[in-house]
C-alpha cells in the first residue's frame, strides 16, 4: 500500500491527498456495486476536502485480480481525480458525502484496460513538475516524489518509461534532481510558487463556479 502522505496531482493542476477506509463492501442498498469510503483533501495546508463514496460496478470488480488495496487503490485513486478534473466533485470545508461511481466508463473492453484519461507528453511534464513543487513545498525540500508510480502511470495511460522520460527532461531543465525513480525539487522549481498558487487557484475557481452555477 502507497504512503498515505502521498501527494497526488490532477490534469488541471490540483495536488490532492487520500485517506481511505478499507476493505469495500458490497451496497446495503441491495444495488450490484461495492462500496469504498474517503477522504480527498487539497494538500495545499488548507481545509477543503471532499468525503467520497467509491461505487464500484459488477464489471470493473470482475477486471480485477481483487478488491484489496494492492490491485483496487489506483482505480479508486484515478476515479477520483478523473472527476475532480470533470468537474463532478465538489471541495468543501464540510459537507455530504458524494458519488463516485467507477463503471465500464473507466474500461476499453476492446483491449481488456482501465482507461481514465489520455495525457499529452506536455500534459505528463506538468504533472511530474507540479507533484515535484507541491511534495516539497508539503513535506520538505528533501522529500522525494516518484516519477515513474504506478497510480500515475495507469491515470495518464501511458508506461513508466515514458513518465520517467519527462521526468529526464525536467532535470536536464534544472528543474529536478533525479535519483533513481525519485525527484526531488530544485531551487528553480521552489522558485515557481506564484505560478503553481496561480494553477492551483485557477482550477479551484473553474471547480467551484461550475458547482455554483448548477446550484443556482
Amino acid at each position: 500500500m502507497r504512503d498515505p502522505n502521498t501527494t497526488y496531482v490532477t490534469l488541471s493542476g490540483l495536488p490532492v491527498r487520500f485517506e481511505l477506509q478499507w476493505p469495500f463492501h458490497l451496497s446495503q442498498s441491495g444495488a450490484d456495486w461495492y462500496s469504498l469510503h474517503g477522504r480527498v483533501s487539497l494538500d495545499d495546508g488548507g481545509p477543503l476536502h471532499a468525503d467520497v463514496a467509491i461505487n464500484l460496478t459488477q464489471t470493473i470488480k470482475e477486471a480485477l485480480p481483487s478488491l484489496e488495496p494492492e490491485h483496487a487503490e489506483a482505480v479508486v485513486i484515478n476515479a477520483v481525480r478523473k472527476d475532480i478534473d470533470n468537474m463532478q466533485l465538489e471541495l468543501l470545508k464540510s459537507g455530504k458525502r458524494q458519488p463516485v461511481p467507477v463503471s465500464s466508463r473507466h474500461f476499453n473492453f476492446k483491449t481488456n484496460q482501465l482507461i481514465f484519461v489520455r495525457a499529452d507528453d506536455q500534459q505528463i511534464r506538468d504533472l511530474l513538475l507540479r507533484k515535484s513543487y507541491w511534495t516539497a513545498t508539503r513535506r520538505g525540500p528533501n522529500a522525494e516524489a516518484w516519477m515513474a508510480d504506478p497510480i500515475d502511470v495507469l491515470y495518464v495511460n501511458s508506461g513508466a518509461e515514458r513518465l520517467l522520460q519527462a521526468a529526464r527532461s525536467l532535470e536536464a531543465a534544472g528543474m529536478i534532481r533525479l535519483r533513481g525513480e525519485g525527484a526531488s525539487a530544485l531551487p528553480a522549481l521552489l522558485a515557481q510558487r506564484d505560478e503553481m498558487e496561480s494553477t492551483l487557484q485557477r482550477a479551484l475557481g473553474e471547480l467551484e463556479a461550475k458547482h455554483a452555477f448548477e446550484r443556482g
